[in-house]
């Protein structure tokens, strides 16, 4: 049994007395301003010193706490460590208590705002740890004998708690590289692109319009689109089974990584989730539910599926097999609804093909027929590991129980409806798991096997696992199947713990934990304004404009315009050209630069002055980079720092004269020579 509260006046004075303590401590420890995730934690903690202290003063109950009250103490005040992480990030950057460019008078503006930050942070922790012990602290809401009220609330707390999760922290960690990259789609607005369909491009320019060049901006849509998919999983097991099943399946596509990061990232993976939870739904609704106006929404569903990413031809495909093979959902093929369904996706998705045509179909080459002309490799193991990290074990094992053991009692005995229209249903969404899954499986046996490849179509097989969550509801379930029920809770508060503490060393750091060098675009903020800096006096030296060029494929490329934007944006917009539009990649050096390639012709980049950016000083000495420029300047190395933990390395060197080697006879090599 859990210690009870002091007094409702002894609790206030508890908590503002570990509110102040908070406060002051964070406020001792942020004197250095690379001590962000130091101050934040130290803070946190000597609260929660105080606070059991003057608990265990006021109820002698707390001084006889359990070994498992203090692991249950302590797991709450780790997830509420992180939570409130996330909340702080966003308010200093709202503040810009980060901004190293500040004037004195500016600084001290700032540093009272990071106070009332941190005033804010710790009273929201106070209050949710006090929520916390009220309704989390008991971790038996998912076990044998917990009341059916209890875990619905527990399941809402985590699902909760992981949608606020990724709001706080939206913001606060730099972009991927993958992200930035679907920002310059969104400068560069097309109908269509090389390596994925326009509405990445087209949802991240709707919210960059309304919120400006900002990470969170960049997400908002990936946020929303997570929401859209939790939706219609909620909507599609409440109709298979029933409220408490369909709970649990949000608590599965909350916390799962594969739908937790997809909710998270914006990448082409975000929208084709949501349109694949909306296929789904809407297919049921179709073929098991027979209603006519569900093929709208399959029409709806699968057209902008393909205008996100071409993978959900898959789903599409499996639905036309299923429909074959069921008698009853046969009888369609007799009535205009399919065909309709099938008119309406085809238009919805016409800005591909119209672009696809307009440039000699190079993006359905490349996403097929490349992808199938790639290297061999046999990635069968990979494709497993991928599917562990998107599912965890737990989830994966889950899987096998389901499928070996489906005709067991293994779903919950509560499920509405007749048994023939409950059977194909269930087969429906296994099958529209399985088919995509059979086509990525044999992939796997010949080319290199993705991370997210098999991401949505675990969908199909949500409202499944979902009743594979709880307490068993017959007494002779397979040894499988009763272990994946015993391992759902700590799995899912494991993952929960995990999400945390990464974003939050992405965001405030870790102490003692340092930063991987040259990955993602960490420690970019200032990064992007050191190459807009040397960019400007490269330009007053030379009187020309200066072409910004990352040498790799597209990463680099993509960061500095996304990081260089920012800071114009924060500096009011001086410069020259907007950074999307003069910084390219390192296909002006004979190698692949995607979009780039298009988007900046080699030929006509002739006679430009560039700045080269790389991640080694090698690549910028190479015969590749000297044989197409006239003169090139020394190596210089820029050192990326985070948090004030170093971060990564990375060179730059100023040429002139460049020229692509298809018009190149007679051109001078470069006279420079790498100093490194």
């Amino acid at each position: 049994m859990n210690p009870s509260l002091p007094g409702r006046w002894p609790s206030l004075l508890i908590g503002l007395a570990a509110v102040a303590v908070d406060a002051a401590v964070f406020g001792l420890f942020h004197a250095d301003a690379n001590a962000l995730g130091l101050a934040h934690g130290a803070g946190f903690f000597a609260a929660l010193l105080v606070a059991f202290s003057l608990l265990a003063a006021f109820e002698p109950s707390w001084r006889a706490l359990s070994f498992k009250q203090w692991v249950r103490l302590g797991l709450l005040a780790l997830l509420i460590l992180f939570l409130r992480g996330g909340l702080l990030g966003s308010l200093m950057q709202m503040v810009g208590a980060g901004d190293t460019m500040a004037t004195a008078a500016t600084a001290a503006t700032m540093a009272t705002m990071a106070t009332a930050a941190a005033l804010m942070t710790a009273l929201f922790s106070a209050l949710a740890m006090y929520a916390g012990y009220r309704w989390l602290a008991d971790a038996g809401g998912l076990e044998e004998g917990a009341s059916a009220l209890r875990r619905d609330r527990l399941c809402l707390a985590a699902v909760g708690y992981a949608v606020l999760l990724r709001l706080f922290y939206l913001g606060v960690p730099e972009l991927l590289f993958e992200e930035a990259y679907y920002w310059n789609y969104a400068q560069h607005l097309d109908i269509g692109y090389l390596d994925h369909p326009l509405a990445v491009a087209w949802l991240i320019r709707l919210f960059i319009e309304l919120l400006g060049n900002t990470e969170f901006a960049v997400r908002a849509a990936a946020f929303l689109c997570g929401l859209v998919t939790a939706g219609f999983m909620y909507r599609l097991t409440r109709e298979l089974f029933d409220r408490a099943t369909a709970y649990r399946a949000l608590l599965l596509v909350a916390v799962l990584p594969a739908y937790f990061f997809f909710g998270f990232f914006m990448s082409p993976d975000a929208p084709v989730t949501a349109c694949w939870a909306a296929a789904i739904y809407f297919m049921y609704q179709a073929v098991i539910k027979e209603k006519p106006r569900a093929w709208l929404g399959v029409g709806i569903a699968l057209g902008l599926g393909m205008s996100s990413k071409y993978t959900i031809a898959l789903l599409g495909a499996a639905f036309v097999a299923f429909v074959l093979y069921d008698r009853r959902a046969r009888q369609w093929l007799k009535r205009p609804q399919p065909y309709g369904a099938l008119l309406l996706a085809l238009m919805l998705m016409s800005p591909v093909v119209i672009w696809n045509w307009q440039h000699d179909w190079i993006s359905f080459a490349f996403q097929s027929q490349d992808r199938l002309a790639s290297k061999f490799s046999f990635s069968l193991p990979r494709l497993i590991g991928n599917i562990l990290v998107l599912l965890t074990p737990t989830g994966l094992l889950s899987v096998v129980a389901l499928l070996t053991y489906r005709k067991e009692a293994i779903l919950p005995a509560s499920a509405a409806g007749a048994a023939d229209q409950q059977r194909r249903g269930r087969l429906l969404l296994i099958w529209l798991a399985l088919l995509p899954l059979a086509v990525f499986t044999a992939a796997s046996l010949i080319r290199i096997s993705k991370l997210n490849w098999t991401g949505s179509l675990w969908l199909a097989l949500i409202p499944l696992l979902a009743g594979l969550i709880g307490p068993a509801t017959a007494s002779n379930l397979p040894k499988l199947s009763a272990w994946c029920r015993r391992a759902w809770p700590a799995t899912l508060v494991l993952c929960l713990l995990l999400y945390g503490a990464t974003l939050h060393w992405l965001s405030l750091g870790l102490p003692g934990v340092g930063y991987p060098k040259n990955q993602h675009l960490i420690g970019w903020r200032d990064f992007g304004r050191e190459i807009e800096v040397r960019l400007q006096q490269a330009r007053r030296a030379t009187g020309q404009e200066v072409l910004v060029v990352g040498m790799d494929r597209n990463r680099i490329a993509s960061g500095l315009a996304f990081y260089r934007t920012q800071y114009l944006d924060g500096a009011g917009g001086a410069g020259g050209h907007p950074p999307a539009f003069d910084t390219a990649s390192e296909h002006l050096f004979d190698s692949v630069g995607l979009m780039y390639r298009l988007w900046f012709p080699a030929e006509r980049q002739t006679g430009k002055t560039l700045l080269l950016v790389a991640d080694n000083a090698a690549s910028l000495s190479s015969e590749r980079v000297l044989s197409r420029v006239q003169k090139a300047g020394d190596i210089e190395a820029i050192d990326v720092r985070k948090q004030g933990k170093p971060a990564g390395r990375y060179y730059v060197r100023l040429v002139s004269g460049y020229h692509d080697l298809a018009t190149a006879e007679g051109q001078p090599r470069a006279d420079g020579e790498s100093d490194d």
